[in-house]
């Protein structure tokens, strides 16, 4: 295997690449936890890890499918290593990486579907200044969703997600600076023309799909 294929990936078809090797490691701690009996953790960790799957199958780029790989995996080891508990600023690391990390990846599921431009059909400034606006807003909004979940679950559920309105707003503040900095990489990617498709390792063309 030479130093192209190692970090691009393609080594068999089953595991491709060390972005499956993640997914495993996600998957792998999900069978841990039931063997264990942990049924909570070993959930959580089965449906991150199945979002990633969905990734893998639809042929993410890689960047954006290793990108929503390690955000699931820092949101569900977070969780389940109780590292929510033992690092005062770990809440507000994910705030700020899982909004960049996943708005760009929102952005270009959507192009697949073709209900936004992909990021390679056009080039012109106004092009890219709506990928910008699409993905920050996205990012934003799904921040602010989660935010409506802490707060809906304290109140029916008896869970103590929401500390108190400084912290929801510092949230949302880190949702949206990481959202912008999503954005702004996105924007990059489609500068370079790079779409939003798999490509194949070693020439310059795009694996098939079906989207």
């Amino acid at each position: 295997m030479d130093g192209r294929t190692l970090v691009l990936g393609d080594w068999t078809p089953i595991v491709r690449d060390g972005i499956d090797v993640l997914r495993l490691v996600i998957l792998g701690g999900a069978v841990v936890y039931a063997a264990i009996g942990d049924w909570g953790s070993a959930a959580l960790l089965a449906f991150l890890g199945s979002i990633t799957l969905v990734a893998r199958l639809v042929n993410m780029p890689r960047l954006y499918d290793l990108s929503l790989t390690l955000g699931m995996a820092l949101q569900g080891f977070g969780e389940t290593l109780g590292w929510y508990d033992e690092w005062v600023r770990f809440d507000d690391l994910v705030h700020f990486t899982l909004p960049m990390l996943t708005a760009p990846v929102i952005y270009i599921a959507l192009a697949r579907l073709e209900v936004v431009p992909d990021p390679r059909d056009e080039t012109h400034l106004q092009h890219y200044i709506g990928i910008g606006v699409v993905t920050a807003a996205l990012g934003i909004a799904v921040g602010a969703l989660w935010e409506l979940f802490e707060w809906r679950s304290d109140a029916w559920f008896g869970t103590a997600l929401s500390v108190d309105n400084d912290d929801t707003n510092g949230d949302l503040f880190r949702d949206t600076l990481g959202s912008l900095v999503g954005a702004g990489l996105l924007v990059l990617w489609a500068r370079f023309g790079w779409g939003s498709v798999r490509r194949i390792p070693g020439v310059n063309t795009h694996e098939e799909i079906s989207a």
